[in-house]
């Protein structure tokens, strides 16, 4: 069936259905249990700092499928697909791995090289996503230097309450996926799970087939993934909540070449025959919380997650041969066990102070052979573990009816076979609410981040001499409310981080860089005035600097400069029609040479700008919300990249229906 044939279709589909309009009812409640609270209710952190939440309903509007999808729109933050396939997620100039993911409270990087794949978290348990910019509270421990993105789910409310929905897209793609909850007094239970399959994605009519991409189809970009998710919670009285989250995943995918290779090119890089073949996720949580009769609660929460993966490499575009240089298997662990427990004691008008306590331990193995010069085959077995202790302290207070103030301290501890290394953290935040419609908000903090294992003791390019990675984050702010139901903000910070470690130009092992400068402001304007319609535009500025010794002005590699954002929703007043659009312009992205880089300059990205949309109609059939869609992602079909040599997906229909019960 052709493009415009299967449009018409699914449009005429909506059209008959068209009658009394049913909104699909959002039955699931936020299970906070394990989340790592660093608010009160009308203080803290969140006010001193950037907090973007993003919520179901705004998820289930923008069509979003996974966690890079959900959270592509928040200010700060950008979506950007590297050389091995996988959505980074960064956020003011800091890299995935300076970001904390966490589900619940369980963190989500990997233990190896601190890094995630946000294309695997599936959204459909998901209630809530707050995405923190910039440096944050203590209570979340070392790491997190960039920011942290936490994960709330849902959980059942009272009655039995389900959805199933499923969707088709172009290149092959299927998704299916469902909930259901029941919720009493005392029990709640929740579960949900997806299946997603994609044969490829396509890139744009307009990018030119090169020997490398010959065809639309992109080469080795297919993935697949099946995800299940359950919690269960227990109130034996109304002081106390129990609750045990299980989580898990498994899938494959390719991992899309370089489309310009060209030995002669300074800036191109290897071409490369990579899968991952296989992978397994499994996480579970035992959470506990009490509220004493008086100022005093307690809540704390003990985790394991571990990451099977099969990776491979081969030594040819059919993906079945590796005896060739540079082909590799690798099968490896990694696993995450640890604790972690919050004391508040709540003094009302003499502030609140929270007391943290963490303890993690983190190990990797990893076997396999790599082919190196001459073809030669070298067989490994390697494994390595560190322990990670926190405790940390914040005060939150309003020492005037108009002025909050939080500060917090934290000291971190990382114990190795080569020694224990410690550093500390600390939060000077303020938030003064200058006027009714106004408020200003400013915030100093000091962030750690360890060494990763691979950082440490990769065999190719590990370094146990690392120091740990500091980062000094300062930031001010402005937001105003506005005539016509609007909302404007401003926000402008400086950070540096000190001995980033990256491995450069000429060496083959990890270092400690002196000094990298991110700069920037961040201004956003949302408005609901007009009865049904929503909008919100935002626009970054990001000046990012290298100025370590010799280098001092250097611009940083994918690191785009400006970033504009717009989007809205409308739902019309007849036949329970809706509307979401979305768009969004980069420029001023640079990237380096990878070989000679004393003799080749900086290049930049051409400018990209995107566009999606989507269309809901939602109706009421016998008991149950129906909900049939259809959208289009890159709207316009633009051809673009965001790494050198790595062409993105064009234009793509999908359509699909949810049924809510």
């Amino acid at each position: 069936m052709n493009k415009k044939r299967w449009i018409c279709n699914v449009v005429l589909t909506l059209l008959i259905l068209a009658g009394p309009a049913g909104v699909l009812a959002a039955e699931e409640g936020m299970y906070h249990l394990g989340e790592v609270v660093v608010s009160g209710e009308d203080t803290g952190v969140e006010k001193v700092g950037t907090t973007h939440t993003v919520t179901a309903k705004q998820i289930e509007e923008r069509g979003a499928r996974t966690l890079n999808e959900a959270i592509n729109l928040v200010p700060g933050v950008q979506l950007r697909l590297g050389s091995d396939g996988t959505p980074r997620v960064d956020m003011r100039g800091y890299r995935t791995r300076h970001v904390t993911l966490l589900l619940n409270g369980t963190p989500f990087n990997s233990t190896y090289d601190g890094q995630f794949d946000p294309a695997l978290i599936s959204v459909e348990n998901i209630a809530e996503i707050k995405v923190t910019t910039g440096g944050g509270s203590t209570l979340y421990g070392p790491g997190g230097n960039a920011g942290v993105i936490n994960i709330i789910t849902k959980k059942a409310t009272r009655g039995f309450n389900g959805s199933l929905g499923t969707e088709l897209g172009e290149a092959g793609t299927t998704l299916a996926r469902g909930t259901a909850s029941y919720g009493s007094d005392k029990y709640d239970v929740f579960v949900s799970g997806s299946s997603y399959d994609r044969n490829r994605f396509l890139v744009s009519n307009d990018f030119n087939s090169t020997p490398d991409q010959p065809g639309k189809g992109r080469e080795n970009s297919d993935r697949e993934r099946e995800n299940l998710f359950a919690n269960i919670g227990f109130a034996p009285t109304d002081a106390t909540q129990m609750g045990l989250t299980l989580s898990y995943m498994q899938g494959e995918r390719g991992k899309p070449p370089v489309a310009n290779y060209d030995a002669a090119d300074p800036y191109a890089n290897r071409l490369k025959f990579e899968r991952e073949d296989y992978a397994e996720n499994l996480s579970t949580q035992l959470a506990l919380s009490h509220d004493f009769d008086g100022p005093l609660s307690f809540k704390g929460w003990g985790y394991v997650n571990s990451l099977d993966l099969h990776e491979n490499g081969y030594d040819n575009n059919d993906y079945n041969t590796q005896v060739i240089q540079n082909s590799y298997r690798t099968h490896s662990t990694t696993n995450i066990a640890g604790a972690n427990t919050q004391l508040r004691y709540d003094a009302e008008k003499y502030g609140a102070a929270t007391l943290g306590l963490m303890m993690e331990n983190d190990d990797w193995r990893a076997d396999g052979f790599s082919i190196g010069r001459s073809n030669r085959r070298t067989d490994f077995r390697d494994d390595a573990d560190f322990q990670l202790y926190s405790a940390s302290l914040e005060y939150e207070v309003q020492p005037l009816q108009n002025l909050d103030v939080v500060l917090g301290i934290g000291q971190h501890w990382q114990d190795r076979e080569d020694g224990t290394e410690s550093d500390h953290s600390y939060l000077i935040g303020a938030s003064y609410q200058l006027f009714e419609p106004t408020r200003l908000k400013t915030s100093y903090a000091r962030k750690v981040r360890f060494p990763s294992l691979k950082d440490l003791y990769d065999p190719q390019e590990g370094n146990t001499d690392l120091e740990t990675e500091v980062s000094h984050h300062y930031e001010a702010g402005i937001e105003q409310q506005l005539p016509a139901s609007t909302m404007f903000s401003i926000t402008a910070y400086h950070s540096v981080i000190d001995d980033y470690i990256e491995k450069p130009a000429g060496s083959d092992i990890k270092q400690n860089l002196d000094t990298y400068q991110f700069k920037g402001f961040e201004v956003a304007l949302e408005n609901s005035f007009v009865e049904r319609l929503w909008l919100r535009t935002s626009y970054d500025f990001l000046d990012s600097k290298n100025r370590s010794s010799g280098i001092n002005g250097d611009k940083m590699q994918y690191r785009p400069e400006q970033r504009v954002t717009f989007e809205a929703t409308y739902a019309l007043p007849w036949w329970g029609l809706s509307v979401y659009g979305s768009t969004w312009w980069v420029a001023d992205s640079y990237y380096d040479p990878r070989v000679n880089v004393d003799t080749n300059p900086q290049r930049t990205l051409d400018n990209y700008w995107l566009a999606d949309c989507r269309i809901n109609k939602a109706t009421r059939l016998g008991s149950t919300d129906v909900d049939l869609y259809l959208g289009v992602n890159n709207l316009f079909d633009e051809d673009y990249e965001q790494s050198y040599g790595l062409p993105q997906a064009g234009q793509t229909f999908y359509g699909g229906v949810n049924w809510a019960f």
